[in-house]
């Protein structure tokens, strides 16, 4: 122990040296990559400035020199002086050229203009006559570009840019026009405004260095930005941030050791000390601590003694009153423990030096202790005082007189419970008096009439006493009596049979308690655990339990019925009754007798899955507490239409089944016709919001053909997604024939190339103009077009599969979200490769389905998707149907300010075909409201589908946004919708859906045409 010790006193130390060493030191590592880091975005921030800069110079100067061109006069009588004017103007407004020079069409040099002064150059007037070659740059073609050449002056020590063209390559008779750059002076006067003495850079072109400033050191903090393009030559920049006299993380981390080594010196001098001090200490302990009594030692103050030290079972013996008894003398202990005489005996050991020895009973109530044994022996100036409980000792007599009276105070005293004691013939001879708390009855008047009170036995009461009678303990078991009061309670009885010495059942004993509670309790926790808490139906785990006993009942009676029909056709057609009975047990006869009498057999059960039709819009809008009040009202309506023998059960948020017994097909569909019209009849009232709501119902029958409940509920769920997708509050019957294979097998090649095509892209894309309204129909080719991209899939045989038949699916598989980032992600790609296309858009609308809106996800990539474009986020537009955006409304009002601050716009889809309010378009932040074609499709005809576009119309402009007609069918509907002010229609009327690379191929076309 005492090496162990030794060893943390230098290991401690220098572990903590060690990690304050490591931290310092990883502080200092960070601090200075966290400078170096800095120190490239620094330069890397300016070189990209110095980039700009050089480029806009650049740009300003080219463009100079092509208006120059483009101005040059025809029919001037003196062109030299023209263009002596022109240059001298031109390098005026714009620093930086060193020379401009006209050459004719032959080739000579007939005029050089230079700057008054400022810039060096190597191009003068002596030039003049002289062949183009002389300014060391050779124009052989007539082309709009310019031709570019980097030369390097001796006489000046600059670097110089020669560009040249053409004046006019259709019209070569104008000549050339040359124009020089001094690239020192230029880069001198630029670098030194825009990047100042923190930085080193180095500017190169050609593999030469144009110019530099200080020296790169190759740390890692070198920026080089890509070649860019400055007077039509490719530069290269370098830059670098000039390096900071001191270093930071060098001069924290050898501050940081300094200070290790300091700190891991003092706690070795600490350690040091303690481990001295608990040596001593240990020496004392390991003596007192193996004691098996209370040590105290004392120590005499003036007229008393001082506790001194206590071993640990002093703390245990006196752990009624230690910490009280911790703060006082020996005089004040006595005292307080009611033992005053016992300090006198004390001081007496002190004084004469001879051991005192006495056994004291502690009436006191502070401590646990009730008998002592205490030894008083002197040591040195000092008294010890040993003490040692003795309590156990001297309760032992007194516990074995009371143990009797103990018992019998504890059987009498049992709360809810009693022990009995019976005869071999199972009659009360003794109950403990529990009887009475439980029924009311005294014992003697239990004992005498028990039978009489006695409500219900335990259907195996004849097995019980069986195994009573052979000796054997039986399980308990609950008799129900009626007490003193009246009520029933239920006591559970628990029999142990008495045996004497031949193994002869001589009595019976036991323990009885009252269950009343507990049964009461059980079937309360049944009843929870099976039934729905909201509506108090059947719950899915009480549901599926009771399907399979449906399900096991009906294969049992489909076995037994042929049997009992053929048995029932032999007892008819024999006319001996004898040789019938002959037959059969008399079990079976009375099988075929209850089958003969009835002359029917038992009906097949129906199962019926509902789910709730716009339910999630009552929960989105009013709230959870409205959803559950809905299904409260609702599951009453159901309950309306089943009887005791139907199975109801709630089996999740919205959906419930029906499991209809013993009735045919044809009976079910007459009482969901009575079902149906009653909920269309239900009108839901929330908040002073009033809602419709429906169901759709997946019909199929339970029969022998059945084969297991999940079969049941999958084909009962696809039912009632038919009924969904065939129009909403109606049933439909699954018939598991040729023909409802044939559709599933169907929807199932559908699926199956729906997730091909998202796999290997075997989407096409497809496009309808949407055209204003508000501009003559002779004018529409030379507006900004406006689409709506729609989708088709491709099938096996080469066709096309209808978005009527696919969309769904994938709404159902929750595939949608995928299939719109499908559609985005190509509709960008097919605009960006044809950019010539995209300067004549002006919208291109794109579907967005629900689950897409709600996507956290699919809102980010889309984000994502539209930043890492090029083509403009304001020419994209999003379309959401209004029901969908009402729905889900807050993350709608999410979905679309996230897109909006990018520059997407938005259309609400479909408007008016709906249950919201123009509250909702309200609170809706989109630029198009597009009218719903049930609306549009006989505007011409029908003065209330002309009103509705009207009123829709004229809100929609007073809130700011723009107005689209869908199913624009002849120039009639477009006639009034001009009437009406209709911002687009959209139709087969205006333009037919064509698949977009068409669209995109056929305008390009046009263009280049």
């Amino acid at each position: 122990m005492l090496s162990k010790l030794h060893h943390r006193i230098y290991a401690l130390p220098t572990v903590l040296f060690l990690l304050l060493a490591l931290f310092f030191i990883s502080a200092g590592v960070f601090i200075q990559k966290d400078e170096r880091a800095a120190r490239v975005s620094k330069a890397q921030s300016v070189a990209e400035q110095v980039k700009i800069g050089l480029e806009v110079f650049s740009n300003e100067r080219i463009q100079a020199l092509h208006n120059l061109m483009r101005n040059w006069p025809t029919f001037s009588p003196n062109q030299v002086d023209w263009f002596n004017a022109q240059s001298l103007s031109l390098m005026g407004m714009q620093r930086g050229f060193s020379s401009l020079v006209f050459v004719n069409a032959q080739g000579e040099i007939e005029w050089v203009t230079t700057p008054s002064s400022g810039i060096k150059t190597r191009i003068n007037n002596s030039l003049i006559g002289k062949p183009m070659d002389a300014l060391g740059l050779n124009i052989h073609t007539l082309s709009e570009d310019l031709d570019s050449t980097l030369l390097y002056s001796p006489q000046a020590k600059h670097h110089f840019i020669i560009v040249g063209r053409a004046i006019s390559p259709q019209e070569p008779e104008h000549g050339y026009l040359v124009a020089g750059f001094d690239v020192h002076t230029i880069l001198g006067v630029m670098l030194g405004e825009l990047v100042g003495p923190q930085f080193n850079f180095k500017l190169t072109s050609d593999n030469a260095t144009l110019f530099q400033s200080g020296e790169l050191a190759n740390d890692g903090t070198i920026v080089s930005l890509p070649p860019f393009t400055f007077l039509e030559r490719q530069f290269s920049l370098s830059m670098q941030s000039q390096i900071s006299p001191y270093n930071t993380g060098l001069l924290i981390s050898l501050t940081g050791l300094l200070m290790s080594v300091l700190v891991s010196y003092v706690l070795h001098k600490q350690l040091k000390g303690a481990v001295s001090l608990f040596v001593s200490q240990q020496r004392y302990l390991t003596a007192s601590e193996a004691s098996l009594d209370a040590l105290l030692i004392y120590q005499p103050i003036e007229n008393d003694f001082s506790l001194v030290e206590a071993n640990s079972y002093s703390r245990y013996l006196f752990r009624g009153a230690c910490d009280a008894l911790r703060s006082m003398n020996l005089a004040e202990q006595t005292r307080y423990l009611g033992l005053s005489s016992e300090f006198v005996n004390a001081k007496n050991v002190a004084l004469h030096g001879v051991p005192y020895e006495a056994h004291i009973s502690i009436t006191s109530d502070t401590i646990t202790p009730d008998w002592i044994k205490v030894q008083v022996v002197k040591a040195g100036d000092n008294i010890a005082i040993t003490v040692r409980d003795v309590t156990e000792r001297f309760r032992a007599e007194h516990d074995l007189k009371r143990s009797e009276e103990k018992y019998r105070r504890l059987v009498d005293g049992m709360h809810k419970h009693f022990v009995y004691t019976k005869t071999v013939d199972h009659n009360f001879v003794y109950v403990s008096a529990g009887i009475e708390e439980i029924l009311g009855f005294s014992a003697e008047n239990f004992c005498a009439n028990e039978s009489r009170y006695v409500l219900q036995i335990p259907d195996e009461t004849f097995d019980i006493r069986q195994m009573i009678a052979r000796g054997e303990k039986p399980e308990a078991y609950i008799v129900h009596y009626q007490g003193k009061a009246g009520t029933s309670l239920a006591i559970e009885f628990s029999d142990t049979p008495i045996l004497n010495e031949e193994g002869m059942l001589v009595a019976v004993e036991g323990i009885a308690r009252d269950v009343t509670k507990e049964l009461a309790l059980q079937e309360e926790v049944y009843f929870q655990a099976n039934h729905d808490q909201l509506t108090g139906l059947f719950n899915r785990y009480a549901f599926d339990e009771k399907l399979r006993e449906i399900l096991q009942e009906t294969h049992k009676d489909s076995v037994h019925q042929e049997s009992q029909q053929q048995i029932h056709v032999i007892y008819e057609g024999e006319d001996n009754t004898h040789q019938i009975e002959s037959r059969f047990t008399t079990g079976e006869l009375n099988s075929i007798k209850s089958t003969i009498n009835a002359k029917t057999y038992q009906k097949q059960s129906v199962m019926c899955f509902i789910d709730m039709d716009r339910f999630k819009l009552v929960n989105d809008s009013c709230g959870h507490p409205a959803g559950d009040k809905l299904l409260k009202e609702i599951s009453t309506i159901f309950r309306q239409y089943v009887n005791g023998q139907d199975l109801l059960a709630r089996i999740g948020g919205d959906e419930f089944c029906i499991i209809f017994r013993n009735q045919s097909l044809n009976e079910v569909t007459k009482r969901l016709d009575k079902l149906l019209l009653a909920i269309s009849n239900y009108r839901f009232v929330y908040d002073e919001k009033l809602f419709f709501v429906g169901a759709s119902i997946g019909v199929i029958e339970i029969n022998e053909s059945t084969q297991s409940a999940e079969a049941l509920i999958k084909a009962a769920d696809n039912a009632c997604y038919k009924a969904k997708h065939l129009g909403r509050n109606r049933y439909f019957v699954f018939h598991d024939d040729d023909s409802q294979m044939a559709i599933d097998d169907s929807e199932n090649q559908v699926l199956h190339a729906l997730h091909h095509a998202l796999q290997y892209d075997g989407f096409e894309l497809y496009s309808q103009a949407i055209m204003p309204l508000k501009v003559p129909s002779q004018e529409w080719a030379s507006q900004l077009q406006h689409y709506e991209i729609l989708l088709r899939l491709n099938a096996r045989d080469g066709g096309l599969i209808s978005p009527g038949l696919f969309i769904p699916l994938a709404e159902r598989h929750g595939l949608m979200n995928k299939v719109d980032l499908w559609v985005i992600d190509n509709t960008l790609k097919t605009l960006e490769s044809n950019p010539a296309h995209i300067d004549k858009v002006g919208k291109v609308a794109i579907n967005l389905s629900g689950i897409t809106l709600g996507d956290e996800m699919a809102l980010h990539k889309i984000a994502k998707r539209v930043q890492s474009t090029s083509v403009p986020a304001e020419k994209i537009c999003f379309e959401i149907t209004e029901t969908t955006a009402v729905t889900n409304l807050a993350a709608a009002k999410h979905f679309i300010s996230t897109l909006r601050d990018l520059g997407c716009s938005f259309a609400l889809d479909d408007f008016g075909a709906g249950m919201s309010s123009f509250t909702y378009l309200k609170n809706l932040d989109v630029d198009y409201v597009k009218i719903d074609g049930s609306f549009v499709r006989n505007i011409a005809h029908d003065p209330i589908d002309h009103a509705t576009v009207k009123a829709i119309n004229s809100i929609a402009h007073s809130m700011g946004k723009q107005t689209v007609a869908e199913f624009v069918v002849d120039s009639a509907t477009a006639d009034v919708l001009q009437e009406l002010k209709v911002d687009y229609g959209q139709g087969f009327a205006l333009d037919k859906p064509k698949p977009l690379a068409h669209r995109v191929q056929w305008r390009v076309k046009l263009a280049s045409a």
